[in-house]
């Protein structure tokens, strides 16, 4: 071959490299042999044209930054639910949803959601059109926490209030009663402006699970409180949950005791920090007919939708510095030449 570079206007040969035609040809038998690569000519400032169609929100639950996105654009309150495993966290979030479906709560008119396909993903096992026995939630699954959203007004919602209900899994919650550090990964926690404590109301009515679940309530607090993750500004609200288990037991009367109880244990554990509890009782999503679905959930709803109180801090004065080097200011202006 001659020192003449060698080309192709074929972009997938290369003759230069290997001295043979992509195509098996001759090189004299090739049309693209010797020939330039033609190049498309492009008009400047004139933009690629964008794919059609419209790109829609696939409605599934929010990340952590997208409900801080939210969280900045209007009034808002973001709710942590915490407890152990399988307490009805998720129930009492799509309980809570199923009833804006009938209509207003209490005074309050859903407005609108980007987590639609979440919520109703959460609902379907629930419902008729499952074909399931009994009504039924799936847990949550371990990993990030999620969040559920709705726009809320009217009634104390006033002209709007953005709700957002972080929903995670009861297992990562148990781990910080073991581990203060495990409380370092919940930032709904400390972000919250109403954290709601769910205390399972089956296993209340169990004689060898009745006091577990009260010291594991108990230990968790003591974990976020420990690891400075709940303020005395957050408000906090313990929910019974499976009120119509309770209701149709014979033993209503000793979980109800023990219920207030656990309020009046965990005001008296952690004073300073924790000075009111507020106690409700629901049937989210009743399994048995001794009540309706979504039973209590409305009073839960009004406890969200409180402003966060504002703390009053006093003033403190500073101790007067007997030391004259401890009496000197800094200059706001640095001093000029004194020559």
């Amino acid at each position: 071959m001659s020192d003449e570079a060698v080309i192709c206007s074929n972009p997938d040969c290369r003759v230069a490299e290997t001295g043979k035609c992509v195509e098996g040809l001759e090189l004299a038998d090739c049309p693209h042999y010797g020939e330039t690569a033609e190049v498309e000519e492009t008009e400047e400032g004139v933009e690629a044209e964008s794919p059609l169609g419209v790109a829609l929100p696939n409605g599934a639950a929010l990340s952590l930054v997208d409900a801080g996105v939210l969280i900045r654009r209007a009034d808002s309150r973001l709710i942590a639910l915490i407890g152990p495993r399988e307490t009805g966290k998720t129930s009492l979030i799509v309980g809570l949803y199923d009833l804006f479906q009938l209509g207003e709560v209490d005074g309050v008119g859903f407005a609108r959601s980007s987590t639609l396909h979440a919520f109703e993903m959460a609902c379907h096992d629930a419902r008729d059109a499952s074909r399931r026995g009994v009504p039924h939630t799936e847990r949550t699954q371990r990993g990030e926490v999620l969040f559920y959203h709705l726009d809320l007004d009217g009634g104390t919602a006033g002209d709007g209030i953005t709700l957002l209900l972080a929903d995670r899994s009861g297992e990562e919650y148990s781990e910080v009663a073991d581990d203060v550090s495990a409380a370092a990964e919940l930032a709904e926690i400390r972000r919250a402006d109403a954290i709601t404590i769910l205390i399972d109301g089956g296993r209340l009515l169990d004689a060898g699970k009745r006091h577990n679940i009260k010291s594991e309530v108990i230990m968790i607090l003591q974990g976020l409180i420990d690891a400075g993750a709940i303020s005395c500004e957050q408000r906090i609200g313990l929910v019974l949950t499976k009120l119509d288990l309770i209701k149709a037991s014979a033993h209503e009367a000793r979980a109800e005791e023990d219920f207030t109880g656990l309020r009046d244990q965990i005001l008296g554990n952690f004073p300073g920090i924790i000075t009111r509890v507020d106690i409700f009782r629901i049937a989210a999503s009743p399994s048995i007919n001794a009540g309706m679905r979504g039973d209590g959930v409305d009073e839960v709803l009004q406890f969200w939708l409180q402003p966060t109180p504002t703390i009053a801090t006093a003033m403190i004065t500073p101790p007067r510095i007997q030391r004259l080097f401890g009496q000197l200011r800094q200059l706001s202006e640095p001093l000029g030449d004194t020559q």
